[in-house]
C-alpha cells in the first residue's frame, strides 16, 4: 500500500485533559503510518492544555472553541479543518498501540462496503480486560458497548462487521461524512456516534470490527468529574436516536420491547442513585423532538436498506 495514497486526518477532542495528552500523543507520534494532520480541538479549556502541546509537540495543529460546546461540536470542528481520504477520531484519556492507524486503514482499504473501523479498547489500568470491542444494539434498540468489562481471553479476536463504532478510537472514510453528514451536534455528547452508526447503516454502510487495531482507555477519567451528566445524556440522546431513526415499521413492531427496555433502565438507575438524571434526561428530549421528527422525514426518504434489516442488528 502507498503510504503517500494515504491522507489521514486524525482529531482529538479536548477539554482541560492536560494530564492524558503526553500519553495520548506520544503514542500517536509513534505510529508506523503517521497521520498526516493531527488537530487537537480544544473545548475553551482552563487547564494550560494548548500552551503544552504548542510547546511540546508542535506538529499537533490546535483549533480553540470558546467554551465546552460537547463532542459532537468538537470533532465536526477537525473534520472540517482538512480534507482528508479518511478521518481518525480518538479521546484524549488513551494510549495506541504502535500499529493502530495502519491496522485501522488496511481494514477499511481491504472491504469498500465498510464507512468505518471500530478496534478493540482495553482498559488502560487493566489491559487484559476489555473496554469496548465495537458497539451493538439491544433488543431494545439501545445501543451498547460489546464485551465492556470482559476479560481479553480471545472471545473478540475475530475480525466481523457489527453494529457501529465507538468514536473515541474510530477510523471513518471522508465519503462516509460527505453522503450522511457530519456528527449530530444537537446531541452535545454521548450517543452521538451511535447516531452516526445508525444513518450509516440505513444508507448501506458497514462497520468493520479490527481486533488486530488495539487501544487502551481511562475508562471514565472525563465522566467522573460530573457522574450524573452522562446518564442524564444518554437518556436524553437515546430518546431523540430512537425518533430520529428507526422506521416506523421497526417503533410498531419492536414497541413493546423498546418501552420495556426503558423501564428497565430507569429502574436500574433508581437504584444506582440516578433516578432523577434519568427523569431529567427525559423531559430534555422533549424540546428536541420537532427537530428530531424533521431531520426523521429526511432520513427514512434517502434510505437504502430495509427495515427489516435494521430490525435484525437489534440484539444480534
Amino acid at each position: 500500500m502507498s503510504r503517500d495514497a494515504l491522507h489521514t486526518t486524525l482529531v482529538i477532542p479536548n477539554w482541560n485533559g492536560l494530564e492524558h495528552l503526553k500519553v495520548c500523543l506520544e503514542s500517536v507520534h509513534a505510529q508506523t503510518l503517521r497521520p498526516s494532520c493531527t488537530i487537537l480541538v480544544d473545548n475553551g479549556s482552563a487547564d494550560g492544555s494548548v500552551e503544552f502541546v504548542n510547546a511540546q509537540f508542535p506538529w499537533v495543529e490546535c483549533v480553540r472553541i470558546g467554551d465546552n460546546a460537547g463532542f459532537a461540536v468538537a470533532v465536526n470542528r477537525g473534520i472540517q479543518a482538512k480534507r482528508a481520504q479518511y478521518v481518525a477520531l480518538l479521546n484524549n484519556d488513551t494510549e495506541l498501540d504502535p500499529s493502530w492507524l495502519e491496522v485501522m486503514v488496511d481494514a477499511l482499504e481491504r472491504d469498500p462496503s465498510a464507512g468505518m473501523a471500530a478496534c478493540k479498547m482495553l482498559r488502560f489500568d487493566r489491559r487484559d480486560v476489555i473496554d469496548g470491542a465495537g458497539d451493538g444494539l439491544t433488543r431494545g434498540g439501545a445501543p451498547y458497548t460489546r464485551g465492556a468489562g470482559e476479560p481479553d481471553d480471545g472471545r473478540f479476536n475475530t475480525a466481523s462487521h457489527v453494529f457501529g463504532a465507538c468514536a473515541g478510537a474510530a477510523v471513518y472514510r471522508r465519503e462516509l461524512f460527505d453522503r450522511i453528514g457530519l456528527f449530530d451536534e444537537s446531541f452535545v455528547s454521548y450517543y452521538e456516534d451511535c447516531d452516526l452508526s445508525l444513518r450509516a447503516l440505513l444508507n448501506g454502510w458497514h462497520c468493520i470490527y479490527v481486533p488486530e487495531a488495539r487501544c487502551f482507555h481511562k475508562r471514565g477519567a472525563s465522566s467522573a468529574r460530573q457522574p450524573a451528566y452522562p446518564i442524564r445524556m444518554q437518556e436524553r440522546n437515546l430518546t431523540a436516536l430512537q425518533v430520529k431513526n428507526f422506521p416506523l415499521s421497526v417503533l410498531i413492531t419492536k414497541g413493546p420491547v423498546i418501552v420495556a427496555s426503558r423501564i428497565r433502565r430507569t429502574y436500574r438507575a433508581i437504584v444506582a442513585g440516578m433516578g432523577k438524571a434519568t427523569l431529567l434526561g427525559f423531559l430534555d428530549s422533549l424540546p428536541l423532538l420537532p427537530r428530531m421528527l424533521a431531520q426523521r422525514r429526511l432520513i427514512q426518504r434517502s434510505r437504502t436498506v430495509s427495515a427489516k434489516m435494521l430490525a435484525q442488528w437489534m440484539g444480534k
